[in-house]
């Protein structure tokens, strides 16, 4: 072997090298990018709620703007093209499988990808709310929370009512026509004495 085609090798190799790395990096990265998100994604309104997989893949179409009044395999291809899918796929087989709030929150992230794709129009958290939304309707109203214990003991404190004062009492029209009629005029007295 020649020079040259030493070259040509290690030339090959070294940039097979910084190849690999940067896809290395890149998948290292989405692994992290896809820790956070995990992190972020916030469908509490989810836990103890039974949701099968079709009635969740109808609600991610609404949601993503992606039809209406689609069957569930419909909604599972769609999602699938995608790459959202709870765990590896959709069981297709059996689509009134309850998922879990685990498997919710890893198409969260995988809606995330194809948002930041541009394959699809709403965003991961939009999405998020959404199923939160969707949920909270399953569960129905939420009940009025329990006093605490402490709330419990303690006798309801209301304020005192406060004493009024009373008001002066002013003389009314009728009262002072009275008094004015029992009482002679003042000029009267003096002209009936004079008189006298």
């Amino acid at each position: 072997m020649g020079l040259p085609t030493r070259l040509r090798i290690g030339y090959i190799i070294v940039i097979m090298v910084i190849a690999f790395s940067a896809a290395l990096a890149a998948a290292q990265g989405k692994i992290e990018d896809d820790k956070v998100m995990l992190g972020l994604v916030n469908v509490q309104e989810c836990e103890g709620v039974k949701i099968t997989q079709c009635e969740l893949a109808k609600n991610l179409i609404l949601a993503l703007k992606m039809g209406e009044d689609l069957t569930c395999e419909a909604c599972f291809i769609q999602l699938q093209s995608l790459g959202i899918a709870p765990g590896e796929d959709w069981s297709y087989a059996d689509p009134h499988k309850v998922i879990t709030v685990e498997e919710i929150k890893g198409m969260v992230v995988a809606i995330h990808r194809a948002y930041n794709h541009g394959m699809v129009r709403s965003d991961s958290f939009e999405v998020a709310a959404g199923i939160n939304r969707f949920c909270q309707d399953i569960k129905g109203p939420s009940p009025l929370p329990a006093p605490r214990e402490k709330e419990k003991k303690q006798p309801e404190m209301t304020p005192a009512p406060q004493p009024q004062e009373p008001k002066a009492k002013e003389p009314t029209p009728s009262t002072e026509a009275g008094k004015n009629e029992s009482a002679p005029p003042a000029g009267s007295a003096q002209q009936q004495g004079e008189d006298k």
